[in-house]
C-alpha cells in the first residue's frame, strides 16, 4: 500500500502561482481565488511584464512563508495525522473499485499550498492541497488528487488506444467528470463527505447520465470506455 507523505515547498507554490494567475478551466477562474485569498497578488496579474510579474510573486511568497511558517507547518501535521485514519481504506476500496488494478510507483507527496489552485502532477504522482481547506474539504482534494493518478494510469493501460484518439483537454474533462461522480459513490461514504465533491461548473450537466451509468456497467474499463465515447 502506497503512503502519502506531507511537505512545504514554497518555490513549487510559487511557480504554481506564477503559472495559475491567468489560468481558467471548465468556468473557473483560477487568477481569481488567488486575487481573492492573496489581495496584494493582484498586482502581479495586471502587470503585463513576466519578469516583473515573477518578482511581485516570489517576494509575496517569501514573505508570507516567513510570516505564516508555524501555521502552515502545524495545519501540515494535523492533515497528515488525520489522512493516516482514513489511508488505507481509501487506497483498499479505490484498487478494488478499478478491480485490482494497483497504484503505480511514485512519489506519492501532497504540497501544502497557500493559493486554492491544487493541481496534480501525474508523472510525478504528487499534488497540492489548499492550506485553508477543513479537514473535510482536505480528506475529498487528497482523494481527488490521488483518484486522478490511477485513473490515468488505468487508462493508459487498459485503454492506451482509445484515449489517444482523443484530445488532452477531453480526456481532463472526463477524469474530472469520473471524479466528481465516482467519490459520491456508496463506496466511498465512509471516507468522504458528499458535500464536499463539487464539480467544475461546466461539468454539472453531465452528472445525471454519468451516476445513472456508473450503476448499470460491470467495470470501470466499460465506464470509462463509455464515457470516451459520451463526452464530446
Amino acid at each position: 500500500m502506497k503512503h502519502i507523505r506531507f511537505y512545504l515547498n514554497k518555490d513549487l507554490d510559487k511557480y504554481v502561482a506564477f503559472q495559475f494567475l491567468h489560468e481558467k478551466a471548465a468556468g473557473v477562474d483560477f487568477g481569481e481565488k488567488i486575487q481573492k485569498d492573496h489581495p496584494y497578488l493582484t498586482i502581479a496579474r495586471k502587470t503585463k511584464d513576466a519578469l516583473g510579474k515573477k518578482r511581485i510573486v516570489n517576494a509575496y511568497f517569501d514573505v508570507f512563508y516567513k510570516k505564516h511558517r508555524q501555521e502552515l507547518e502545524k495545519k501540515l501535521s494535523l492533515v497528515r495525522t488525520m489522512w493516516r485514519d482514513k489511508e488505507k481504506d481509501f487506497f483498499d476500496t479505490t484498487e478494488a473499485l478499478f478491480d485490482g488494478f494497483e497504484f503505480r510507483e511514485g512519489m506519492y507527496i501532497a504540497y501544502l499550498s497557500i493559493i486554492d489552485c491544487n493541481p496534480r502532477f501525474l508523472d510525478s504522482k504528487t499534488f497540492q492541497w489548499f492550506y485553508q481547506k477543513n479537514i473535510e474539504e482536505t480528506v475529498f482534494t487528497i482523494a481527488h488528487e490521488l483518484l486522478h493518478f490511477i485513473f490515468f494510469d488505468f487508462a493508459n493501460k487498459k485503454l492506451k488506444k482509445e484515449i489517444t484518439k482523443i484530445s488532452e483537454e477531453r480526456l481532463w474533462n472526463l477524469s474530472e467528470i469520473f471524479n466528481a461522480v465516482v467519490l459520491k459513490a456508496e463506496i466511498y461514504k465512509n471516507i468522504i463527505n458528499p458535500k464536499y465533491v463539487i464539480p467544475y461548473p461546466e461539468h454539472k450537466k453531465y452528472l445525471h447520465t454519468f451516476e445513472k451509468k456508473l450503476k448499470n456497467v460491470k467495470d470501470m474499463r466499460e465506464f470509462i470506455m463509455w464515457g470516451i465515447q459520451t463526452l464530446k
